[in-house]
C-alpha cells in the first residue's frame, strides 16, 4: 500500500483558522464574563503602560516584569477578540495597539527603557528583547487578524533599530556574564525575540532576519555555563549527561528558538542535539500534557509533580512550531492533550479564575499550600485567581493565549503542493487560498467529546488539491468517507486528493479504546482519544480575596471528603477497555461541555470525568 508521506507545512496568520462550537463558546464567555476582557482592570501589573512610560534602568531584576504582564495578555485579548469576533472586544483591543503604537519613537525604538538607558544597561540587560517582543507580538497578530499596514511598519521599524543596535557579535547575550547569576530571568527570556525575526523573515523573505537569529543563538549558546535556564544553550543539547533543570516557562518557549535555528542551519544546531533535547522533553511529559515544573524542572513526572500555566502556553505554542517545521503527527497529538486536559483542568470553565500551579492530581488547592520556591511556608500559587498579582501576574495574561494558539494551529498550509493539512481537531472553520482560490472549510465536530468530524468544503470555484488529515496515534482505527477522493494511507496522516467542488465532504471517524498511560511511579492515567479521565474529590469552595471587579475572587478549594481520593480502584488491564464502559450523560448544554462534560466512564461504582472537568481530582490509579 502507498504510504501517506510526512507533509511540509507552515502556519497560516491569525484569523484564517477560527473557533466554532465549544471553542467559540469559551472565548466568548471568557471575554465576556472572565477576566480575559478586563484583566486591565484587575491587575495594577498590566495595566501599567512601561511601553508609553519607560523606566531608566534594568538594575532591578523585575524592573521589566509589568511590560511582560501587559504584553502577553495584548497578545492574547487581540487573537481572542478577533477570533471570537465580539466587535467592541475587537475596537477596545484595536485602540489599546494604537496606543502602543503611539508609543514608539521616531527612530523605531518600541520597548520599556528611556533614550539614554537602552541597549546597554549598566547592570546587564536584562529585559530589552523580552519587553520588545512582548509588544511586537501583539502587533503581529493584529496585523495579520486585520492587515492593518501601520502595525507591519511599526514591527519591521522596531526590528530594524534593534538589529542595528545588536550587529552581530556585540554581545547582547554576552552581557549577562557581567551579573548575578540569578538575574538572568529576563535576560534569558530574550531568546523568544527569535518569535518576531522568525515572522519578519518568513513575511519578508529578508535573510538579515535569519542571519540576526542565528547571532543570537550563538551568543545565548556560548554564556558562561552553567547559567539559569540553559537548557537549549548548544553545549548542554550536545552534552549526553545534561538533563533538564532549568524553569520550566523558558524551556518550553526556548524550544522555538532552537527550532527555528536548526531549520535555518543544522551546523548551528546539530541534528542530534535537537533530537535529544526533544528527548528530555519527553521524558518531562505527564499524560495530562503538561511539561512538569514547580517552576523548575525538577523531579519525577509523577501524578501529583506541579505545573506553571506559563509553561502550557509556551509548551502549546512550540509544539506547534515543532509541528510545522518536522510534520509528526504524535505531535499534534501532543497538543491536543495538552490543551484539552493541563490547560483546561488548571482553570475554572467560567474563565474567572486559573491556578498558577497545577497538578495531574490535585487534592488541595489553596494559597497556604507550599511549593518548591516557599516550602515549608505557603506558597499562594495552588489557589484559583483572576490575577495571582500577590505571587505575580504572569499566568493569568498567558491564560488568554492558549486556546487562541490551538485554534490558530489547527490547520496549516502545505508548502510543496496545494493542499492544506488538518494537523489538531476540534470545531473551527478556515478561510484562506489554494492558489488563487478561495476556500472555505467548516470542521463540525463536538471533538474531543466526538469521535467523528464532518468536513465541509467550499471553494469559490473548483480546486485541485490535498487535504492532509492527522491521524491520531491513540486511534486503532480511522475511517474515512469521501465519494471521488484518491485516499494515501500512512501510518500518522491521511492523504486525500482531490478536485474539490462546493459542497464536498470528508467525514472522518476514530475508534477510540481505553488506553492506560504510566506516570514515573507505576500508577496509571486512564484516557480514552485525547482526555484524560480522573476522580474528582467534592470541594468546598472558599472565598480568600475579593477583587475590586465585582465577581472576581480569589478562591481555596478544599476536599469535604478525602477517603473516596484514597480507598483507590485497582484497574482491571486485562478486561476490554479494563472494564470502563462509556457512558453519555443527556441534557448537558453543548456550548459548555467541561462544566457539564456530555459523557463519562464507568466501571461498577467508579465514574471518573474528563479532568479539564474536574478542580479536585485523583488521576492516576494502580493495575493489576
Amino acid at each position: 500500500m502507498e504510504l501517506a508521506a510526512t507533509p511540509a507545512m507552515r502556519r497560516l496568520p491569525a484569523g484564517a483558522v477560527r473557533p466554532l462550537g465549544w471553542a467559540l463558546a469559551q472565548m466568548r464567555r471568557d471575554l465576556t464574563e472572565g477576566f480575559a476582557g478586563c484583566l486591565d482592570a484587575l491587575s495594577p501589573h498590566v495595566r501599567r503602560d512601561l511601553f508609553r512610560d519607560r523606566i531608566a534602568s534594568s538594575a532591578d531584576q523585575m524592573a521589566w516584569w509589568d511590560a511582560e504582564s501587559r504584553g502577553n495578555w495584548l497578545w492574547g485579548y487581540t487573537l481572542m477578540a478577533h477570533l471570537a469576533g465580539l466587535r467592541t472586544h475587537e475596537t477596545r483591543a484595536a485602540e489599546l495597539l494604537e496606543s502602543l503604537m503611539c508609543s514608539q519613537d521616531d527612530d523605531g525604538y518600541l520597548g520599556i527603557y528611556s533614550r539614554e538607558h537602552r541597549y546597554a544597561h549598566a547592570a546587564g540587560e536584562n529585559g530589552e528583547l523580552w519587553a520588545q517582543s512582548r509588544a511586537l507580538l501583539p502587533l503581529i497578530a493584529l496585523y495579520e487578524c486585520t492587515g492593518q499596514e501601520r502595525a507591519l511598519d511599526a514591527v519591521r521599524r522596531a526590528a530594524a533599530l534593534t538589529l542595528d543596535r545588536y550587529p552581530r557579535g556585540t554581545g547582547c547575550f554576552r552581557r549577562g556574564d557581567a551579573v548575578d547569576r540569578d538575574s538572568l530571568t529576563g535576560l534569558t527570556h530574550g531568546l523568544c525575540y527569535l518569535d518576531v525575526l522568525e515572522w519578519l523573515h518568513d513575511a519578508t523573505g529578508d535573510a538579515r532576519y535569519a542571519t540576526a537569529a542565528l547571532g543570537f543563538y550563538r551568543e545565548f549558546s556560548a554564556m558562561s555555563r552553567p547559567f539559569p535556564n540553559d537548557d537549549l544553550a548548544r553545549p548542554n543539547l550536545e552534552d549526553p549527561r545534561r538533563s533538564f533543570g532549568g524553569h520550566a516557562v523558558h524551556t518550553a518557549e526556548h524550544l522555538r528558538a532552537a527550532l527555528w535555528v536548526h531549520a535555518l542551519d543544522p551546523s548551528a544546531l546539530p541534528t542530534e542535539a535537537l533530537r535529544r533535547g526533544l528527548g528530555r522533553l519527553r521524558q518531562n511529559r505527564l499524560p495530562s500534557g503538561a511539561l512538569l515544573g514547580d517552576e523548575n524542572i525538577h523531579g519525577l513526572a509523577v501524578p501529583e509533580a506541579a505545573y506553571e500555566y506559563c509553561t502550557l502556553t509556551e509548551l502549546l505554542l512550540s509544539l506547534s512550531s515543532c509541528l510545522a517545521k518536522q510534520g509528526a503527527a504524535g505531535t499534534g497529538d501532543w497538543m491536543e492533550a495538552l490543551a484539552f486536559n493541563a490547560a483546561q483542568g488548571a482553570r475554572l470553565a467560567d474563565g474567572s479564575a486559573v491556578a498558577y500551579l497545577s497538578a495531574d492530581t490535585r487534592l488541595w488547592a489553596t494559597a497556604s499550600r507550599p511549593d518548591s520556591h516557599s516550602s515549608p511556608a505557603p506558597g499562594r500559587r495552588y489557589k484559583f485567581s483572576p490575577t495571582h498579582d500577590d505571587v505575580a501576574c504572569c499566568c493569568s495574561p498567558n491564560a488568554t493565549r492558549m486556546l487562541p494558539h490551538y485554534v490558530a494551529h489547527q490547520w496549516m498550509r502545505l508548502t510543496r503542493e496545494p493542499g492544506l493539512a488538518a494537523t489538531c481537531y476540534g470545531p473551527c472553520e478556515v478561510h484562506t487560498r489554494i492558489g488563487p482560490t478561495s476556500v472555505r472549510i467548516v470542521e463540525e465536530t463536538r471533538y474531543p467529546f466526538s469521535s467523528s468530524i464532518d468536513f465541509h468544503v467550499d471553494p469559490e470555484q473548483p480546486v485541485e488539491a490535498a487535504l492532509m488529515l492527522r491521524r491520531p496515534g491513540w486511534a486503532t482505527r480511522v475511517g474515512m468517507s469521501c465519494p471521488g477522493t484518491r485516499v494515501v494511507e500512512g501510518a500518522e496522516w491521511l492523504r486525500v486528493e482531490k478536485t474539490w467542488r462546493a459542497g464536498d465532504r470528508v467525514r472522518l471517524t476514530f475508534a477510540f479504546p481505553i488506553r492506560l498511560d504510566p506516570y514515573a511511579n507505576g500508577e496509571l492515567a486512564v484516557c480514552r482519544g485525547p482526555l484524560q479521565y480522573a476522580l474528582p474529590v467534592a470541594a468546598r469552595r472558599l472565598e480568600i480575596a475579593r477583587h475590586a471587579t465585582e465577581g472576581f475572587l480569589d478562591l481555596d478549594f478544599e476536599p469535604e471528603d478525602l477517603g473516596p481520593a484514597y480507598r483507590l480502584p485497582v484497574l482491571d488491564s486485562s478486561r476490554p477497555d479494563c472494564g470502563f464502559a462509556f457512558e453519555d450523560v443527556e441534557g448537558t448544554d453543548p456550548r459548555s461541555p467541561w462544566a457539564e462534560p456530555p459523557h463519562r466512564l464507568v466501571a461498577g461504582e467508579l465514574r471518573l470525568l474528563p479532568l479539564g472537568s474536574t478542580v479536585l481530582r485523583r488521576a492516576a490509579f494502580p493495575a493489576r
